[in-house]
This record gives C-alpha cells, structure tokens and sequence, in this order.
C-alpha cells in the first residue's frame, strides 16, 4: 500500500540479466490512474490478468508480492491457479480483524479528506521503525515517495481493507506458496502470518529478521529468495537459513537481513 514498481529496484537489481521480470503500478500509485471512489480487490485481481494479456504472457508465473501486493497476489493465484507456477507473499495483507474495522473505515476516511500526514505517517512509522532504519538515505527517499502518494487512492486501499477477507482464497491456494514474514513488522506481525499460513494448507512460513517494507528493507533476501526457490530443490527453511547464516547478509544493530 502506497508503493510503487520503484520500490523495487534494488531487489531487481540482483537478478541476472537473463531474468525477465515484470514489475507494475497498481492503480492508484504511481504513473497508474488515480482512485476515485471506492476500489475492491478483484479490480486488482483483474487489472494483473489484463496486463498479462496484454503482454501476451501466457505460461506460469513466478508471482511475488509485499502487503497489499501480496494479498492481490493471493487472489490471483487462487482465481487463476493455472498462471502461476510460485507464488511467494511477502507480509500478505488479508484484511483486518472484525474488532478493527470500524477504526480503519475512520482511518481511511481521514487518509481520503485530510491528506496522508492525516494517519498515514502513523502507518509508516510502524512499517519503518528506526531500528530497521540503517541506510538513512534509503529511510528518507522511501518516507518522502510514501508521504507524496495520492491521498485519495491510498484512503480507498486502506477502506478496501477494512472489508476484506481473503479465508476462502488462502484455502483454494495449491502448488508453490511461501509466506514470508517480519520478525520487527509490527504491522503485519509473525502470529498474524502464521494465522494466515493455518488458513491455507498449501503453505510453508518463515519469519525473518525484517520488516514490514521487506523489498526495500531486505532487498538481498528476497532477491535471493526468488531465485532460489524456483531453481533449488531445498526446503524455503534451508534456503532462508543458508542467506541468513552468512554474515554479511545481516545489516545494522538489529542484524536484519539484508
């Protein structure tokens, strides 16, 4: 949420240049149309499989995604389980707990009217605490592109939240699913992502010494991730455990993955 294809820059820019990735604005961000109104998650579920076509991408993909990117991400895959061979959700965001919704349509309605410093900065001091704040220069460029996101359409994904819940969609999920959590994500915390995980059989979890923002955070990790689980025969564990074990794949005092 409030991100755009720049936020992943620096984990493309591990790839091999033999790597054919496609990265996109979601509608409301970016260089995509603004929201106006109200926006549900098949419009975004939809707007994935139109860009496919439009591309003419027809075999399986490996798809990834973080937070909201994940949960469109989940509902791809469970929609159109035939177009993608891997999917690996970053810190998925499923919906919101019934006991919270009332609060978040408030907290989308106040993003919407009043702008993104309205609740938004208090969103994003949660997803980038300081103690994941090791290259200050990257904290800075990611807070000011966060903070300039259109309010409007931010408000409508953060209402669009309120009143999701993707249970049935984890349940149909089959083949390559990972979760993937942050062990310092307050905002998707790790029993949130296990909970999560329970609800789809197909899964295998990990929790990580990271954060919310885990492309621009962690951009080695997942990197390294996404290549490794489509090309190696190991458990997620074992691949995880393997980066994770080198030293200098851990960064800053909290030794988060790099």
């Amino acid at each position: 949420m409030g991100g755009t294809l720049e936020s992943w820059t620096q984990t493309v820019s591990y790839f091999p240049a033999s790597a054919q990735v496609l990265r996109y604005d979601q509608r409301g961000f970016g260089l995509s149309e603004k929201i106006v109104g109200e926006v549900s998650i098949d419009q975004h579920i939809q707007d994935l499989a139109m860009l496919l076509d439009k591309l003419g991408i027809a075999q399986p993909v490996v798809l990834a995604g973080v937070a909201v990117g994940a949960g469109i991400a989940i509902g791809f895959a469970a929609r159109y389980p035939e177009r993608v061979s891997h999917l690996v959700a970053f810190a998925p965001a499923c919906g919101i707990a019934a006991e919270k919704r009332d609060n978040a349509v408030l907290k989308a309605s106040e993003i919407a009217q009043k702008g993104i410093r309205a609740e938004g900065q208090a969103i994003f001091d949660l997803a980038f605490p300081e103690s994941l704040q090791t290259d200050k220069q990257k904290y800075h460029d990611y807070r000011c592109a966060w903070l300039a996101s259109d309010s409007r359409s931010l408000g409508a994904i953060y209402k669009m939240l309120a009143g999701l819940d993707l249970s049935e969609a984890l349940a149909k999920l089959s083949g390559n699913v990972v979760f993937i959590g942050g062990e310092f994500d307050a905002l998707r915390p790790p029993a949130e992502i296990r909970r999560l995980s329970g609800l789809c059989p197909a899964a295998q979890a990990l929790i990580i010494p990271s954060g919310h923002f885990m492309q621009v955070i962690s951009p080695k990790y997942v990197a390294n991730m996404l290549l490794r689980i489509v090309n190696d025969q190991e458990s997620v564990q074992q691949l995880s455990d393997a980066f994770l074990n080198h030293e200098e794949n851990r960064v800053g005092e909290v030794r988060h993955a790099a």
